[in-house]
C-alpha cells in the first residue's frame, strides 16, 4: 500500500454519496407501503445494499489503519475510536426503542417485552452481540444487527494486523469459503443477519480490503483512461449495480454481492467520471454525511408511522396486496396514495432526525472519544514543559 505522501486523500466522496444513497435504499426496504416504491424488484431487494456498508467499511478501514496497527496500543486506540463512532447512536437508539416499549407497558398493549423484544436482548445488544446467534430473530433495532458484525469484524481486523499482519491469502480464503459457508447454512441467500451475519460481514470487508489493495496498485494509472471511458465505466457499473439487486432477491446469486459491490467501491473510488461528480454533489455527500444516522434511525419510524397513521385517520390501514409472483403480503395505505404518503412520511422523518443525530449524538461522541484518547499525550506535553 502507499504511503501517505501518494495517497491522494483519506476522503471518498463519491463513495459517501454512494452510502447516502444505499442507506435510504436500505429504509425504504424496510417499510412495507401500498406503492409502486414496494413493488420495485430494486426497494424488495435492497437489503443487499448492507453488503455495500461490509465492502465499503473495509475499504475505507484499511485504507487508513491496515498499515498503522502495529502493537497493541495501536490496536487499543482503533477499536476506542471505532467504538466512539459506531456505539453512542446505537446506545441511544436502544434507549429509545425500550422506552416505546416501556410506554407500551403502561398502557396496557399486549406483548410487551416479549420475543424480539424480551429483556435479555437488551443485554445482548448492548454488549453488541446480539448478532451472535445467540437470538432467534432480529432485536428491538434491527438493523443494528449489522452493527454488532461489524464491530467484532474491526477486532478481528486489528488484531490479525498488530498479531502476523492482514495476509493476502487470508483475503483469497475469505473470498473462497464465506460464499460456500453462507451457501450451506442460509436458507434465504445474503439475507442472514442474528444467525450467520457475522460471516457475511467478514465476506464483505475481507473483500473491501482487497479492493483496497487494488485500488493503492492502479490509484496512480486512475485518470488515464480518460473522463470519458470512465464516465462509461461508472455508468455500466451503476446499471449492474441496480439490475442484480432487482434480479438477485435471495438467490444463490445473492451470494455475489460482495462482489459486485466490490467493483463499484474500486471503481468509484478513482472518481475519474462525470457519474461520479453526480454522487459528488452536495446533497448526495450530506446523505453520505448522515447515513449511519439514516440506518439506525429509519426502523423507528418505519414502527411507529403506521401506528400514528392508524389514530390520525381512526382506521387500520393495513391492507393485503398481491405481488407479481402471485405472494400476497400485507401493506401500509389503502391506497397507492395512500401508501406512498407513508413512504415519504417515513424518509423525511429519518432524514430529519438523522440531521439532529448526526449533530448531536455521532459528532460529540465522536470528538469526546478523540478528546479522551489525547489527554495522556497532552498531559505528557504539559509535564515535559514544566519539567
Amino acid at each position: 500500500m502507499q504511503t501517505s505522501n501518494t495517497q491522494p486523500t483519506n476522503r471518498f466522496d463519491a463513495l459517501d454519496g454512494w452510502r447516502g444513497v444505499c442507506a435510504c435504499l436500505v429504509a425504504l426496504f424496510h417499510f412495507h407501503g401500498n406503492s409502486p416504491i414496494y413493488t420495485s424488484a430494486l426497494v424488495r431487494h435492497s437489503y443487499l445494499f448492507v453488503d455495500f456498508f461490509f465492502v465499503l467499511s473495509g475499504f475505507v478501514i484499511a485504507w487508513n489503519y491496515q498499515t498503522r496497527l502495529g502493537s497493541w496500543h495501536d490496536v487499543k486506540r482503533f477499536l476506542i475510536l471505532r467504538i466512539g463512532r459506531v456505539y453512542p447512536l446505537h446506545l441511544f437508539m436502544l434507549v429509545c426503542f425500550v422506552a416505546y416499549e416501556t410506554l407500551r407497558l403502561f398502557t396496557h398493549s399486549e406483548g410487551t417485552f416479549t420475543g424480539p423484544n424480551a429483556p435479555s436482548a437488551v443485554i445482548s445488544n448492548l454488549f453488541l452481540v446480539q448478532s451472535m446467534g445467540l437470538h432467534d430473530s432480529l432485536t428491538w433495532n434491527g438493523p443494528a444487527w449489522s452493527i454488532s458484525t461489524e464491530m467484532w469484524t474491526y477486532v478481528a481486523f486489528a488484531l490479525l494486523c498488530a498479531w502476523m499482519g492482514m495476509r493476502n491469502w487470508m483475503l483469497l480464503a475469505t473470498a473462497l469459503v464465506a460464499p460456500v459457508l453462507l451457501a450451506s447454512l442460509s436458507k434465504t441467500g445474503m439475507d442472514t443477519t442474528f444467525d450467520w451475519g457475522y460471516i457475511r460481514c467478514v465476506f464483505g470487508f475481507a473483500l473491501g480490503i482487497a479492493c483496497c489493495r487494488i485500488y493503492a496498485l492502479v490509484v496512480p494509472f486512475a485518470h488515464s483512461p480518460g473522463r470519458v471511458t470512465m464516465t462509461i465505466v461508472e455508468a455500466a457499473i451503476v446499471w449492474a449495480v441496480v439490475a442484480y439487486v432487482a434480479a438477485a432477491g435471495t438467490s444463490s446469486l445473492s451470494f455475489m454481492a460482495p462482489f459486485v459491490f466490490a467493483a463499484a467501491v474500486l471503481i468509484f473510488a478513482a472518481e475519474g467520471g462525470w457519474v461520479s461528480r453526480v454522487f459528488h454533489t452536495r446533497p448526495l455527500k450530506w446523505l453520505g454525511t448522515v447515513s449511519y444516522s439514516i440506518y439506525l434511525t429509519h426502523f423507528f419510524f418505519v414502527m411507529i408511522v403506521p401506528i400514528i397513521a392508524k389514530r390520525v385517520v381512526g382506521a387500520d390501514l393495513a391492507t393485503p396486496m398481491q405481488l407479481a409472483d402471485a405472494q400476497w403480503v400485507m401493506v401500509y395505505g389503502r391506497n397507492v396514495t395512500e401508501g406512498t404518503l407513508l413512504y415519504m412520511l417515513v424518509v423525511a422523518l429519518t432524514i430529519g432526525a438523522s440531521a439532529l443525530t448526526y449533530r448531536y449524538i455521532e459528532v460529540p461522541g465522536r470528538d469526546w472519544t478523540r478528546r479522551w484518547l489525547a489527554r495522556p499525550q497532552a498531559a505528557a506535553r504539559v509535564q515535559a514543559a514544566n519539567s
